[in-house]
């Protein structure tokens, strides 16, 4: 069993199912408590950093609030059709259970706003029978009707990056390692797994996704594993010499987030002495790393940014 779940996605198989397993600090799970102990009586917003376990919460929540629920990504189903057709559909009726049912729109600020302002009035219109959880990476990308405060939803923002929370945090992780390894029986030593957290923190998508890769290509997890991890010095020299291709490809096939890139070119491009302007240069990278945030495509955003550098040179 063990040998075939190590090719399956541990990410998937390893999902919690309920909030007693989902990582999180002491104060969110209070909060859930109570959300669960009202018995579906609110609309939700889950707004966070990607891969931190909105979505997984969202699904989490309505397995221990037993209603019947119903789960659209909205990147992908991000029409006024879908809106219209799928949730009315589903949200018309009362669950047979007498327990409002809850829909759940996964990435919602993929939503176009018209698509947007027909949630807002769905959610207006199924309050008898429905509740909604939305999740969404950039709370800026959500229209006001659905977020403002008093309103029609309840905006928790999923922040993992708290000071006060990493700590209890990243010790639940590690030990949710651990125990995937253990699990599974792939040997491994401590220290590489907590370097690895230590560096794809707070996103535990990409941790697991990361443990999982090297684990697939060398079969244990030792020293090299944060190695492997590190942005090789060769993309600092592509957008130095102005390569903008060669960069732009470097990251696509390294699969490289905003996040990543940004802490790369403060950390090992901006300090090269051929950036001349350093003051522009930290300015522009503020700029673009915050309109990532507000972007459809988060990578015309990193182009624009290293075109930025090569005018500080």
């Amino acid at each position: 069993m063990a040998n075939e779940l190590k090719e399956a996605v541990w990410e998937g198989y390893f999902r919690p199912t309920t909030v007693k397993d989902v990582i999180l600090p002491q104060d969110y799970r209070n909060f859930c408590a109570k959300v669960i102990e009202a018995g579906a009586s609110m609309n939700l917003i889950l707004a966070g950093y990607p891969g931190t376990g909105k979505s997984t919460l969202a699904q989490a929540l309505a397995n221990d609030l037993d209603v019947e629920y119903l789960f659209l990504n909205a990147s992908d189903d991000n029409g006024i059709e879908t809106i219209r057709e799928t949730v009315t559909n589903f949200a018309s009726t009362m669950a047979f259970n007498g327990k409002p049912k809850l829909i759940i729109f996964d990435e919602a600020d993929g939503m176009t706003p018209k698509g947007q302002e027909a949630l807002r009035s769905y959610i207006d219109k199924c309050q008898e029978n429905c509740r909604f959880i939305l999740t969404c990476n950039y709370i800026a990308k959500i229209i006001d009707p659905l977020k403002d405060v008093g309103g029609r939803t309840m905006v928790f923002n999923f922040d993992m990056k708290k000071p006060e929370y990493q700590k209890e945090i990243k010790e639940q992780i590690l030990k949710r390692m651990i125990g995937i390894l253990k699990f599974l029986k792939i040997e491994y030593d401590v220290q590489p797994v907590i370097d690895l957290i230590e560096k794809k923190y707070p996103s535990i998508r990409a941790i697991i996704t990361a443990l999982q890769q090297y684990a697939m290509m060398r079969g244990k997890i030792d020293s090299g594993l944060v190695q492997y991890l590190e942005i090789g010095d060769e993309l600092a020299e592509k957008i130095l010499t102005k390569k903008l291709g060669e960069a732009r490809a470097y990251i696509s096939e390294c699969g490289l987030s905003p996040s990543d890139v940004f802490s790369f070119i403060m950390e090992k491009v901006i300090p090269d002495a051929r950036i001349k302007n350093k003051g522009d240069a930290i300015l522009n990278m503020a700029q673009y790393e915050y309109q990532c945030a507000l972007s459809s495509d988060p990578t015309i955003q990193i182009a624009a940014a290293i075109v930025s550098l090569f005018g500080c040179m």
